[in-house]
């Protein structure tokens, strides 16, 4: 049946409104790339000369803190891995774990009697499943409480997580920069995957883009810098201070993403906040970044679900706690942090106005005329180049971390990252809704975790930190 002129007209609105929306996010991300441009914003390149240096300072204790739930099958070739590879001395893994979690609980403690100086395990007084934050902030009480016995202060404090392959030089690195910055952040990034793993492959993208571009404007422009999770380096004073603020809490545990509170919140605090994005140049030229490396969900729904819990903790209890602080540059990137949903919103209108469109073609009717305005295409005709030169700015920074044959495959994995996010933002507005009508926190919604096929094996070597072929993950 032809439509009505009603029918054209709200349709042609939509239309309008949807390409209007599109035409906003577009500049939002064209200005964050005229800033990287501009100022010249690229990684930091180390020599070798330079990595001397910083070896030659005084190394600060490091207390590296991780939070596990049902991790027995990785935290064993994590710890053997690392602990092979990290050219690094003073320092110690805390593994905190729950009581009702005995299988945990008992790799834990094997590694701490394989590994008596670097390891210390530390029971949670809850039975779990509690939040990550709960777990956190246990595992700094236990250690701030026990400098009383061993006389020991821990100097830095890091965030890192069961599945985590550290670079050899990446606490030497925090070590150098912590003389001046209170917390510090640098590049987490995945492994290479097959190409047949488009759902794996979407996190190669968005990493590569955030932490070699994205970050290094936020930083730029004087904005708070916010904690990723893992690759987290923050001082003595940043810790006490947050637990004094926080009522005896490092870290919220009412949110879902307990580690980007932190970092927003450390600047308005007071305290300095850095984003190191170095590459290490080898003797024979060969570059590496010196970054925290992991496997992330490589399945459909798992990433869905991880997808949203970033979504609810970062958008919807982001602004509960957060609300619009800090400067006008803060506020901004709030905003940038925060427009996830609208976006997933903006997608699922894209595509009804494509079907629209198919259906007038069909039916073999006119645009409507709203629609042929000089003004109309140009802003269509607008979008579509910013949206190739989008796709062209991911490609470039995931050739800079991985490689240009995972790069020709970012125009795929975009489309599926579109729609990703889509069910993730419904999934994370469906779990706000329900813990606001009953007054319950979101539960701490666990990935699955794989380590790389030959990392820390027992007898086996450690695992290189540069980019991997294409690995089994298993």
């Amino acid at each position: 049946m032809p439509w009505t002129w009603e029918y054209h007209d709200a349709f042609s609105l939509l239309t309008w409104l949807v390409v209007l929306a599109t035409t906003v996010f577009v500049l939002d991300d064209l200005f964050i790339d005229l800033v990287a441009l501009l100022r010249g914003l690229r990684p930091q390149r180390i020599g070798h000369s330079t990595l001397l240096t910083m070896k030659s300072l005084k190394q600060k204790h490091i207390a590296i803190m991780i939070a596990n739930w049902k991790e027995a099958d990785v935290i064993g070739p994590m710890i053997r891995g690392n602990v092979q590879g990290i050219e690094y001395q003073n320092y110690k893994f805390f593994l905190g774990v729950y009581p009702n979690d005995t299988a945990t609980w008992e790799e834990a403690s094997k590694l701490e009697r394989l590994f008596p100086d670097k390891v210390v395990v530390v029971v949670n007084t809850q039975a779990g499943p509690t939040s990550k934050g709960q777990m956190l902030n246990e595992i700094a009480r236990q250690i701030i409480q026990s400098e009383k016995t061993t006389g020991q202060a821990m100097d830095l404090f890091l965030l890192q997580d069961s599945e985590d392959v550290l670079h050899p030089h990446a606490f030497t690195l925090m070590n150098y920069h912590s003389r001046d910055a209170d917390f510090i952040q640098i590049p987490v990034f995945s492994f290479d995957v097959p190409k047949s793993s488009l759902v794996g492959g979407i996190y190669i993208d968005e990493f590569s883009e955030a932490h070699t571009k994205d970050l290094l404007v936020r930083q730029e422009l004087g904005a708070a810098i916010p904690s990723a999770g893992v690759g987290t380096c923050m001082s003595r004073n940043l810790v006490t201070g947050m637990i004094e603020r926080q009522n005896g809490q490092l870290l919220k545990e009412d949110t879902l993403t307990e580690d980007y509170h932190l970092g927003i919140i450390a600047k308005p605090m007071g305290f300095i906040s850095r984003f190191v994005c170095a590459e290490l140049v080898k003797p024979d030229g060969q570059k590496e970044f010196i970054a925290t490396r992991e496997y992330f969900p490589s399945h459909f729904m798992a990433s869905v679900r991880q997808k949203s819990r970033w979504t609810l903790g970062i958008a919807y209890q982001g602004f509960h706690n957060l609300q619009w602080g800090g400067t006008l540059v803060d506020r901004y990137f709030l905003l940038r942090d925060r427009k996830g949903p609208a976006n997933s919103i903006l997608v699922l209108l894209s595509i009804l106005v494509l079907l629209g469109m198919l259906v007038l073609r069909l039916q073999g009717e006119a645009t409507p005329s709203l629609l042929q305005s000089q003004f109309f295409v140009a802003l269509l005709s607008f979008n579509a180049v910013a949206m190739g030169l989008r796709i062209l700015q991911r490609m470039r920074a995931v050739t800079r971390v991985n490689d240009f044959s995972q790069a020709l495959m970012v125009p795929v994995r975009w489309v599926l990252a579109n729609v990703v996010n889509l069910l993730a933002s419904l999934k994370a507005h469906r779990m706000f809704r329900q813990s606001q009508r009953t007054g319950e926190r979101p539960v701490w919604i666990k990935t699955e975790h794989k380590m790389p096929a030959h990392f820390g094996v027992e007898g086996g070597a450690a695992m290189p930190s540069a980019p991997m072929a294409d690995v089994e993950l298993g």
